[in-house]
Order: C-alpha cells, then sequence, then structure tokens
C-alpha cells in the first residue's frame, strides 16, 4: 500500500495562527483555500497536520488534553471554514436540504455507547469505529481528526480512490456498496474492497501519537473517496490505550433527506442492530485492514 501524497498534505504549522480568548484562528484565508482546493478540485482529499508544532508556538502542548483539545477546535474551525466556501450540489447527485454541519467526539478504541450524530432521525445505539472500507451516509464532505494516541499501535486512517477503481473497472455507484449492519454508513462490497485495497489505497504517514491530524474527504459514493483504517490495539496489554476520534458531517432536521439518500443508491433505509456486532458482522465490517507496506506502528 502506499503512503498519501504529500501534494494531499497541508502543514498548518506553516500559516500563522492568532490565539485570542483560549481558541486558535487562522489569520489570513490563504489555509482555508488550499483545504479547498485540494478537496474540491484535486483529488478529493487534504490532510491538515502539523498542530502540535502550532500550539507549541503558544506555548501548549498537544500532550496536554485541554491544549489538545484547543487543537481539535482549530481544525473543526477550518472544516466549517471550509464548508462555508463550498456549494455543495455539484458534488451530490442528490438534491438534499443540508443544513448545518454537526460535531461528535467518539472513542477509536474502546465501544462507543449511546450513540447517535443526531438524535432528529437516528435511534441512539452502540458503535465501533474501526470499519471496512466504507462511506458515511449522506453527507458530500467530511472531517476526521485523530490523535493524539496513547499506547496505540495501528488505527491508522487509510484513503481509497475509488472514484478511479470505478472508472477503470466500469463498477456502477450504485454497484459498490451495501448496507452495513451495525451503521447508517455503507460499505463496500467484498468483492470491489479488495481490488481497491491493493490498487488504490494510501495510507496515512502521520504521527498520531505525537500530533493532531484531519483528513478532510469528498465522501460521496458517486465521485468521491472511501475510507478505512489499520486496526488499533495497545503497544502494552497492561496499560490504558486512547485514540480519540472528532467526526464532522453535513447534516439536515428531516429524516426524508436520509431516505433519499439511500434511495438513489438502490438501498433500503438501515435499520441498524442497537448492540455492538457479533464474531460474524465483526469480521466482515469491522475488522480493521492491513496496509501492508505501509507504516503501521505507534508512530501510525
Amino acid at each position: 500500500m502506499k503512503t498519501l501524497p504529500q501534494h494531499a498534505l497541508i502543514d498548518v504549522s506553516a500559516h500563522p495562527t492568532e490565539l485570542v480568548d483560549g481558541r486558535l484562528q487562522a489569520v489570513g484565508e490563504e489555509l482555508v483555500s488550499e483545504l479547498v482546493r485540494l478537496v474540491t478540485q484535486g483529488q478529493g482529499v487534504a490532510v491538515c497536520h502539523g498542530v502540535a508544532r502550532t500550539l507549541e508556538h503558544h506555548g501548549l502542548d498537544v500532550h496536554d488534553e485541554q491544549d489538545a483539545a484547543v487543537g481539535r477546535d482549530y481544525l473543526e474551525s477550518l472544516f466549517r471554514a471550509f464548508g462555508e466556501r463550498i456549494d455543495v450540489a455539484p458534488f451530490s447527485p442528490v438534491v438534499m436540504d443540508y443544513d448545518r454541519i454537526a460535531g461528535m467526539d467518539v472513542d477509536g478504541y474502546n465501544k462507543n455507547t449511546s450513540f447517535t450524530p443526531n438524535g432528529d432521525h437516528t435511534a441512539e445505539r452502540e458503535f465501533l469505529t474501526t470499519k471496512c472500507v466504507h462511506f458515511d451516509s449522506a453527507t458530500p464532505f467530511v472531517g476526521n481528526i485523530y490523535g493524539p494516541n496513547t499506547n496505540i499501535r495501528g488505527g491508522v486512517p487509510v484513503i481509497c480512490d475509488t472514484r478511479a477503481y470505478c472508472q477503470d473497472a466500469g463498477v456502477a455507484p450504485g454497484d459498490l456498496v451495501e448496507l452495513m449492519p451495525h451503521s447508517y454508513n455503507v460499505a463496500v462490497r467484498e468483492e470491489h474492497a479488495e481490488p481497491i485495497l491493493a490498487g488504490y489505497a494510501s495510507a496515512l504517514d502521520v504521527d498520531l501519537s505525537a500530533d493532531l491530524a484531519m483528513v478532510v474527504l469528498l465522501n460521496e459514493v458517486d465521485g468521491g473517496l472511501a475510507h478505512a483504517g489499520s486496526e488499533p490495539r495497545p503497544i502494552d496489554p497492561a496499560q490504558p490505550s486512547r485514540r480519540p476520534i472528532r467526526h464532522l458531517e453535513y447534516q439536515f432536521a428531516e429524516g426524508v433527506e436520509l431516505a433519499k439518500w439511500f434511495t438513489h443508491y438502490g438501498l433500503d433505509v438501515p435499520a441498524p442492530i442497537m448492540e455492538a456486532p457479533d464474531d460474524a458482522s465483526r469480521e466482515r465490517y469491522h475488522r480493521g485492514i492491513a496496509p501492508v507496506g505501509a507504516q503501521d506502528g505507534a508512530a501510525g
């Protein structure tokens, strides 16, 4: 597996910031403009990293939880500024009434309980973040903020160029995906996942034990990119492990919008099982992939 190319990476420490009332703010428009360009005009992905150096510049430490929270909020502000600059209509094959960007903090290693990204139209359920190659449903763009990990090996974000795969293999977007029994997300079918991982996937090469990184994706099944992750494992099983993730996505007020999106791809509206998956479902849908040839260590 390849590592994500350098031209998809944005070192945010090279861009000026101000610390105002405990919040980091970007100075100028250059950083957000680069994020917009990479995701909407480039290959559909951008990775912001170097937050630890930005925090250090302001006397903050990424390993301090309160300071790390300042870094996460800063990355989230970049995604929200990105959203203000984007007209989603050209990137969605369905007319959707998106009315906000929602953010949620999840546990990327242990089981999440009483979880729902939108209580308006999805029920609370148990939830695992580790998944096979998949798309998040009904959101044209997503932002996932990773780190800093504690006592974790693996958990490497993997970006899959399903857009190129579908073009090369002649696969229609609706034939690429299937429902996941424990999620509102959609999984890439097994017969497509293997060749995608073999020839169209790249792993993120950022030290997530010592930095924060935000992966921003054009996430739509039709014309976008899928994502996955390698299996997170404790370095020392006797010690606590943490893999914090903040997830950012587009949302809407009415459940009919969700149904519209699934119907477009020939799928039923999912009725996820409320409990964490059994062994068979975990093996198929919630087992991290093995990024052969890419870095998968503690610095992953």
